[in-house]
């Protein structure tokens, strides 16, 4: 066959596996180029170069080629790689094979290296494809900032941001918690242009009111006591060129929120103890897990704040609402936690199937714990993964036994046999119809938006009902 040689060159070399073969002192003789990529390393750089020197540099502190020479047979390992170049290491399974000459020593030793991720998404990818009898892919770790969106709701809510990320309109994020607001804030950052700028996260409820001021609008030296003899620069200051985003807005009182509202009207900030006032450039997103309106109508919120931070709301869906996005996110979660503890994971498909029958009341961030959690509990011997958490199962389990109610089904029948006769009455009865009803339809709808629109009242009654009966 002509050109033998550059045919099986061209197939080693359009392998998506590392390839390499050592001699007995462990000097390379051959390499294939997804070698060289997975290390970072150009060729040239491993046409001078042996194992032996490798460890000399402080890339490897052991191999495979060592162990094979050592007991004259095949060997598998698994090694940290340090490429101090981009400050980076990572784990590599190596498994080399001797080919020995006529008189029994090794003459070469052939090696097969793929990195623990890689490695990974291989096995998952080939698992997700199994199960679910799909094309798909397992997501890429993004290196910036990406959001995974495969449900209709998120790649509409993507299309959106898209647009808007070009533009400085304030954007309000609303969701519940868990939901990924700021995951959201920070892509719309990244994507506009100020993606080079500051990107200054501010959880307003986590700071205690006495010192929300003086954290966002800075304060002179001596303005009160404890302050620091130099002053110090608010977080709005900090944010200038770049993105403040103001998590939980919805807990601002309301004196601050005048404050707020007057530095966006004038784009200038004076710190507290100041009498100048300084101008300042930034753009601004909020995130909000209460419906403003509602607070509004309960003069817990300024109107024209609301109309000032609302110019282009956008709301995230919870999980349970988006179920396309919950294999795909648990996939991610289990490439990083892989990556961070450095091991080989694949779920089950019992974990899979389980993930999506469950409701996620704590949305992505539940679901994040629950990938970290099957994993740190995960012997590390084990490359499947099929407990499920106790106290996760229990709950499934429970709500499999007591499903909700329909949502006007009336009080038990066993209502006023409970009841003290002396207190019983029609408005009794009543309330607890309306508890019934109410709590009937959280369990439903979820949100107080929906509770209200479905059962045709008014937002801010569907607040204080709520608040009323501890739901």
């Amino acid at each position: 066959m002509e050109h033998e040689g550059s045919f099986y060159a061209e197939i080693l070399d359009n392998i998506n596996i590392g390839i390499f073969v050592l001699d007995a002192e462990g000097n390379y003789l051959y390499f294939n180029d997804a070698y060289c990529k997975m290390n970072y390393k150009p060729p040239s750089f491993y046409k001078n170069t042996s194992v032996p020197k490798m460890k000399e540099l402080g890339i490897i502190t052991s191999g495979a080629w060592e162990k094979v020479m050592r007991e004259k047979r095949q060997a598998t390992v698994q090694l940290t790689v340090t490429d101090e170049d981009n400050d980076n290491s990572y784990q590599v399974f190596v498994s080399g094979t001797p080919s020995f000459t006529g008189d029994g020593s090794i003459n070469h030793v052939i090696c097969l290296a793929e990195s623990v991720e890689k490695l990974n998404i291989r096995i998952q990818t080939g698992i997700l494809n199994k199960c679910f009898g799909t094309n798909s892919t397992m997501p890429k770790l993004p290196k910036s900032i990406d959001i995974i969106a495969e449900s209709p709701g998120m790649k509409l809510l993507l299309s959106q941001l898209s647009i808007v990320a070009k533009t400085d309109a304030a954007v309000l994020i609303i969701g519940p918690t868990g939901s990924g607001k700021e995951v959201v804030a920070e892509y719309i950052h990244r994507m506009s242009a100020r993606g080079n700028g500051p990107f200054i996260v501010v959880n307003c409820a986590a700071i205690p009111e006495n010192l929300l001021e003086s954290e966002l609008f800075g304060y002179e030296k001596g303005s009160f006591t404890g302050a620091s003899s130099l002053g110090k620069r608010g977080l709005i200051e900090m944010a200038d060129g770049g993105t403040l985003f103001l998590d939980e807005i919805n807990s601002i009182p309301l004196s601050l929120q005048a404050k707020l509202l007057r530095v966006l009207e004038t784009r200038q900030v004076k710190r507290v103890g100041s009498l100048a006032s300084k101008a300042i450039d930034f753009r601004l997103l909020t995130a909000s897990n209460e419906e403003l309106e509602a607070l509004i109508r309960e003069k817990r919120f300024r109107s024209d704040l609301f109309y000032r931070i609302s110019v282009v709301p956008v709301r995230i869906l919870p999980l349970l609402e988006r179920k396309e996005d919950i294999i795909p996110l648990a996939l991610y979660f289990l490439q990083h936690f892989c990556k961070k503890y450095s091991c080989m994971k694949v779920l089950s498909e019992q974990v899979m199937d389980f993930m999506l029958s469950y409701d996620w009341p704590g949305n992505v961030r539940e679901l994040r714990n629950f990938i970290e959690r099957l994993i740190a509990t995960s012997p590390e011997s084990d490359l499947l993964v099929e407990g499920i958490p106790a106290g996760l199962l229990q709950t499934a389990t429970q709500r499999e036994q007591n499903p909700v109610r329909p949502l006007l089904s009336p009080v038990a029948e066993n209502t006023t046999s409970s009841i003290d006769e002396s207190q019983f009455s029609y408005q009794s009865y009543m309330n607890q119809c309306e508890e019934q009803l109410l709590r009937n339809a959280f369990a439903h709808f979820k949100t107080p938006a929906k509770v209200a629109e479905i059962l045709k009242l008014d937002l801010s009654n569907v607040y204080r009902k709520k608040k009323k009966y501890n739901i």
